[in-house]
């Protein structure tokens, strides 16, 4: 056990120290050495804990009035907020305008205490309540700028108010003309405020976005992301106010009383900027009230000068449909700036023309505008302002269009309306609907110039007028119809239903883009598939269409099939290369167009700069189902856009994209190099 040392002289340092590791090894004394470990550790950490806790309650005793200034101040914010935006749902902008200003003045308060709160000493001592408190102050901010947009809105209804007697609430057909041209000044006069008030809604969605939602935030998760969903909401619908409150009073004759042809296009027969011209209006229109509004058919102008008018057709109409060109056909161009200065052309023309008695009531002048119509943007009214019935019949969203075609195509007969005044009821739906959509609520302002965006971004509506600075709005808002000027790759399908009565209607149309970069340079493939659901009717036929697809300029054809009744035609037009055909698709039957060439060597080099990028414009009044784009490329690709459920990245030099055609659509890929 213990090795006694020979030497005379004992090593008893070495003896104590061996001794002391066998006492130390013996089990009871172990577990007795262990357990004073763990009380010693305990009463450590336990001391450890105390003096934390002490720590905090310092801390909260010395923010104790701090914290609770805070939270009065955010529940009094919350509170004024509230009752800001009841007042201005109610019109009642005097007090929600002081509400909203308290609001403001709270939550200011708040980012002052929760200052002072960050700025003490013993914040730095508690992992994580400087993120917190950074958290809680862009919550202040987003609250502060909140209240700032609502009182700025409610100034703004207040001045509109202001401008009326207070006895009309705001309802647009009970104004004067002198109440209708204040309102229409301040209008004109709000794009300033509107964009203040949007720039405080952004604030107030940025500052939202700097809020991590996790620790104590973590139950508000929900609200906050609501609450920024609505802010994201009145951003848009501010985006789309602004451009109108420019846009809005020249077409509403302000500061000068407006005259503008109306034509109503109608999309079950496509034309290239959206359905054939059937139907003409004389439109006038003064500080917002319709003074003037009567429809005809077309005929009505091109009948009685038929034999009159001399004007060469482009070649298709010539040998598909009339040997001469009228009113009825101006709208051939798919650049509606184009055929909007045909449609003026034509009427001028056949106006002179016309004997002395038909003459009665038209414009002898240049118009103001020209505006163009499809179904869709009046069923989408109906939709809000609900059925009109007139006479016998109740039209709704749901059956406007086949019942107004066959009343003006089959039931006028029974009704014993002579065959001239069988679009006539079109103009009487128009007056009503005008006076429906003038009668609602301020409330539903908002809801009506959604759908007007809506159906200006989707063509259902065109727009053209003869001042240049309104003109230039309406293009940079994309609701001028103009074919569009494009760097890199473009392509347009347009239509022109030709003879095929109503056929539209049922026809129905996918289309598959392809393109291939080979050493040579940019090959595409171009497949427009037809699906002709109908069958033989008073409204339906075999389909013929000239079919025309617009590419960039300088594109060489390589090969075309399908449903070709023709040879294929290229052309150019508004700096784009086109090609043409007539195509037959009989009922029930799948027809197509192929189209494959080669791409400008341009788009080549610039998509070595700048990457791929596509343009593909919707031809008004078209019903795309599908849209299928695909992409290769020799350089492996590095960001594609649009990404997401429609996008399929095949592999490093390989993109996929199904999407539909309901608008305009981009596609882009940039590269590695």
């Amino acid at each position: 056990m213990f090795k006694l040392s020979k030497s005379k002289h004992p090593n008893l340092a070495k003896i104590y120290a061996e001794a002391s590791d066998l006492y130390q090894s013996m089990p009871v004394v172990k577990n007795a050495r262990r357990k004073k470990i763990l009380v010693t550790t305990f009463k450590t950490l336990s001391y450890l804990v105390l003096f934390i806790i002490l720590l905090f309650v310092i801390f909260l005793s010395s923010q104790t009035l701090a914290i609770r200034e805070a939270v009065n101040q955010v529940l009094a914010g919350k509170s004024n907020l509230e009752a800001s935006a009841a007042d201005i749902r109610a019109q009642n902008f005097r007090p929600a305008i002081l509400s909203a200003s308290a609001a403001e003045e709270n939550f200011r308060q708040v980012g002052g205490a929760l200052s002072l709160i960050k700025l003490s000493p013993s914040t730095k001592y508690f992992p994580g309540v400087e993120a917190e408190l950074a958290n809680l102050e862009y919550l202040t901010k987003t609250g502060e700028s909140l209240a700032r947009t609502v009182a700025a809105g409610a100034t703004f209804g207040l001045e509109l108010k202001d401008l009326i007697d207070p006895e009309k609430n705001l309802t647009y057909s009970k104004l004067t003309p002198v109440e209708k041209k204040r309102i229409l000044g301040k209008i004109y006069q709000s794009a300033p405020e509107l964009t203040g008030i949007k720039a405080n809604l952004d604030l107030s969605i940025y500052n939202l976005e700097q809020v991590r939602l996790s620790g104590i935030l973590w139950p508000l998760k929900g609200k906050v992301l609501e609450i920024k969903n609505l802010l994201q909401t009145g951003s848009a619908l501010l985006t789309d106010a602004i451009p109108l409150s420019q846009i809005l009073p020249s077409l509403a004759g302000y500061p000068d009383k407006a005259t503008f042809l109306l034509m109503l296009q109608n999309s079950d027969e496509l034309r290239p900027t959206g359905g054939f011209l059937g139907t003409y209006g004389i439109l006038e229109i003064e500080y917002g009230d319709i003074i003037r509004l009567e429809t005809h058919d077309i005929y009505h102008m091109d009948m009685p000068v038929k034999n009159l008018v001399k004007e060469i057709p482009p070649f298709p109409i010539k040998l598909y449909l009339n040997p001469s060109w009228y009113l009825r056909d101006a709208n051939w161009s798919p650049d509606w700036p184009t055929s909007a200065k045909e449609i003026q052309r034509f009427y001028t023309i056949e106006n002179k023309l016309l004997p002395a008695k038909d003459q009665i009531n038209r414009f002898d002048g240049e118009f103001d505008g020209i505006i163009a119509i499809t179904p869709k943007f009046v069923t989408d009214l109906l939709t809000l302002t609900g059925p009109i019935r007139l006479g016998e019949e109740t039209f709704t969203a749901e059956n406007f269009v086949d019942l107004l075609e066959y009343k003006v195509e089959k039931g006028y007969a029974q009704l014993g309306i002579p065959s001239w005044q069988r679009k006539e009821v079109i103009g009487e739906i128009l007056k009503e609907l005008k006076i429906r959509l003038v009668d609602l609520p301020s409330a539903n302002w908002p809801l009506v110039s959604t759908i007007i965006n809506n159906n200006l971004l989707q063509k259902n509506i065109l727009l053209s007028h003869r001042d240049a600075l309104v003109e230039s709005l309406i293009k940079e808002q994309g609701w001028g119809g103009e074919l569009k000027e494009t760097p890199g790759d473009y392509f347009m399908v347009v239509d022109a239903n030709l003879a095929s009565l109503k056929t539209d209607a049922v026809m129905s149309r996918s289309i598959r883009y392809e393109v291939e970069e080979r050493p040579q340079g940019l090959y595409a493939k171009l497949t427009v598939s037809y699906a002709h659901r109908g069958q033989p009717d008073w409204k339906t036929s075999t389909y013929k269409t000239y079919t025309r697809v617009y590419v960039p300029r300088g594109a060489k054809l390589i090969k075309a099939e399908g449903n070709l009744r023709t040879e294929i035609f290229a052309g150019e037009e508004s700096g784009k290369t086109y090609f043409g055909a007539l195509l037959n698709i009989a009922p029930e039957e799948i027809g197509r167009l192929y189209l494959e060439y080669k791409l400008p060597d341009r788009l080549k080099a610039l998509a070595a700069v700048d990457g791929y990028k596509l343009f593909v414009q919707r031809q008004p009044g078209t019903k795309i189902e599908e849209l299928q784009v695909d992409l290769k490329l020799l350089n492996s690709i590095r960001f594609y856009d649009p990404v997401g459920f429609s996008a399929s990245f095949l592999n490093s030099r390989q993109i996929n994209w199904q999407t539909d055609l309901n608008n305009d659509k981009t596609f882009e890929a940039r590269l590695n190099r």
